[in-house]
């Protein structure tokens, strides 16, 4: 009885095993000095050799203007693309949607046209291109972007003479919980945005932007280079408010503040989305206040919290 060859390539016997025993290639005398075995390639690296070299992603393109290095970053969705050209229309580069979203932009194409910049009606693969996602929304536009001013005590004390608050950012690390707390931050008409200059800390991105649904160009972000450092000036001239989990429960404002910081614009500070704010921070801090819960969930995303905080201690107050 013959036996059923199985279709399965682990059952199927290679060319070298249907060869009788003489007729089986010795590859190692088959080959002369100097020749390479067949079937290894020649880019096909030795075992033990170096890796090959990993391709260094593609760098930004960098625009020369009279006021400094400028670069090119995209800017997607519906939301954050209209409010980019509500806020800061001649930056705009490049816009490309698709077709469904092109009666939106019929008065943006006419804008670009009168700036001479293109803009065009694109499939979901350019759009996906020119994004650097696939989360694109439809619409991308490549907006010209510079680093953001840094901030100082001299700049606070103008901002507490006109009654503005800050948000402060000390090592929030995800780009998309930046784009959602720049969003809290224009929700509740908060203009001076401030993040630390670390590494830690996350950076206006594609994700942030989309997360921010148009609020990160209706802010001032501005860089701190010390957070710790500005908090001791910046306590001069505003009432500053830590987020702790540890802190008294969201108190009244009245509970917390001292009658001299009473008529002074609240300053909110938000720390790392895990270990909270640094120990140096929460010094400098005239109040640290936590967020009362069930205790089923060790605490809120971040940008809940600086909702909470900013509608607590800005509106109500």
């Amino acid at each position: 009885m013959k036996k059923e060859q199985s279709d399965s390539p682990w059952g199927r016997k290679g060319p070298s095993e249907s060869r009788g025993p003489s007729e089986r290639r010795d590859f190692k005398k088959s080959r002369g000095p100097g020749k390479r075995p067949e079937g290894r390639s020649k880019d096909r690296p030795q075992r033990g050799g170096r890796p090959p070299a990993k391709r260094e992603a593609p760098k930004p393109e960098v625009i020369r203007t009279a006021q400094g290095d400028q670069w090119l970053e995209p800017v997607c969705g519906v939301h954050a693309v209209g409010s980019l050209f509500h806020c800061k229309p001649f930056i705009v580069e490049r816009l490309y949607f698709d077709a469904e979203l092109a009666p939106m932009f019929g008065e943006i194409c006419k804008f670009l046209a009168g700036e001479k910049k293109p803009y065009n009606q694109v499939e979901f693969d350019e759009l996906t291109r020119q994004a650097g996602t696939t989360h694109h929304g439809g619409v991308v536009a490549i907006a010209r972007r510079r680093q953001p001013e840094v901030a100082t005590t001299k700049a606070a004390e103008f901002w507490a003479k006109e009654g503005m608050p800050l948000l402060i950012l000390d090592g929030v690390q995800s780009p998309e919980n930046l784009g959602r707390l720049a969003r809290a931050s224009a929700y509740f008409g908060v203009e001076k945005f401030l993040i630390a200059a670390s590494r830690k800390q996350a950076r206006p991105n594609e994700v942030a932007y989309r997360a921010a649904r148009g609020g990160l160009d209706m802010v001032d972000l501005r860089l701190v280079d010390n957070v710790p450092s500005f908090l001791k000036g910046v306590r001069k001239t505003h009432f500053v408010i830590g987020v702790d989990l540890e802190g008294l429960p969201l108190p009244e404002h009245m509970a917390i503040c001292p009658e001299e910081d009473i008529d002074k614009p609240v300053a909110i500070v938000i720390g790392n989305e895990e270990s909270g704010l640094l120990d140096s921070t929460k010094q400098e801090c005239a109040a640290l206040v936590g967020i009362p819960g069930s205790g089923a969930i060790d605490r809120l995303d971040v940008a809940m919290e600086a909702a909470l905080l900013l509608q607590k201690y800005l509106v109500e107050a």
